[in-house]
């Protein structure tokens, strides 16, 4: 099974990778919520059960995870991850601390590279440690992007132009909700800020198919007026376009698809985490007439924290018999 979406565009073919009309569709690959732990983590914090198994295993189901993408025939062009890509990451308020010692972040660092396609990142909560007010177990923001460039080679937000779209890679910790000086911190919330959500703006007034990505999905994100003026929040945003495609999320940790409505005025998908299943992913062709389509749209047990194992092996079809392997819950 597929399922596929359209968006217009006023030159879909444009694109600064230069290709050609007549190319292949871009296949990209969607992933979430890594958490990938270093060696000063302490089993077991989580929830009972389920969550502290699976947060134990993080590193091991990345790199299966990994090796999966890898074999995947056609190769992908690029691969992202949509934030929470570390857990309990922080310890030291020094950088060179990291440079000195395995982490968290070398951890990811080092499976990431195992990766034969090119990868992007955006930021989750868990790839913070913000409290409001401050105090202990309080790191900068300007710390964690300090350390994400240097690890990772990944600004705060920032957006990819390829096979005539645009992926605008979101970062649903800049607003208010995440400034531990704002009257409005809550950082069970996500919000983006003025600065950010005028980018997006003038990203998507550029007119080009774009893909919205964010950690926190919609139902957990300041829902309007984060900010003042034109840019008070993503909806607005997001109203006056006509090309945004649709919105990727994570944070949830389980699989949703959410048609538009309320704050979501465009399609909003919630993916599973390879936390507790390495075949949490999918894979998306983009084409260069403004529609896209998921190859294993199939793949996922809805509303829980599982997909099923798929082949791709030049055929995109599921594994007939596979025994799952992953932690499913509701």
């Amino acid at each position: 099974m597929l399922v596929a979406g359209c968006v217009t565009s006023s030159d879909p073919a444009d694109s600064a990778d230069g290709a050609g009309q007549d190319e292949g569709p871009l296949r990209v690959v969607l992933m979430a919520d890594t958490h990938v732990i270093g060696p000063q983590y302490v089993c077991c914090s989580e929830s009972d059960g389920v969550d502290n198994d699976s947060i134990m295993r993080t590193p091991e189901r990345l790199s299966a995870t990994i090796a999966r993408i890898n074999a995947i025939q056609p190769r992908p062009d690029h691969v992202f991850v949509l934030g929470d890509v570390l857990h309990d990451a922080f310890h030291s308020d020094e950088p060179q601390w990291y440079d000195a010692n395995e982490s968290a972040f070398s951890v990811a660092a080092d499976r990431f590279a195992e990766l034969e396609v090119p990868v992007h990142f955006l930021w989750g909560n868990h790839d913070y440690e913000v409290g409001c007010g401050g105090g202990p177990g309080t790191y900068s923001r300007d710390l964690a992007h300090t350390l994400f460039d240097r690890f990772f080679d990944a600004p705060p937000y920032t957006s990819v132009q390829a096979g005539g779209w645009n992926f605008a890679l979101l970062n649903s910790q800049l607003g208010p909700t995440w400034d531990p000086d704002h009257p409005k911190c809550e950082t069970r919330l996500g919000s983006f800020g003025e600065e950010q959500l005028a980018w997006l703006d003038g990203l998507l007034g550029e007119g080009l198919p774009t893909v919205v990505m964010s950690h926190h999905h919609r139902l957990a994100s300041l829902a309007s007026d984060e900010n003042e003026g034109s840019n008070s929040d993503l909806t607005a945003v997001l109203e006056r376009h006509d090309n945004a495609a649709v919105h990727f999320a994570g944070h949830l940790h389980r699989w949703y698809d959410l048609e538009p409505a309320g704050t979501s005025p465009i399609r909003h998908i919630i993916l599973g985490s390879t936390r507790y299943d390495d075949d949490n992913f999918w894979l998306v062709e983009f084409e260069r007439d403004g529609t896209w389509t998921v190859l294993d749209y199939a793949k996922p047990q809805w509303f829980t924290t599982c997909a099923n194992t798929w082949s791709y092996d030049g055929e995109v079809v599921p594994v007939s018999g596979a025994a799952e392997q992953g932690d499913c819950s509701l």
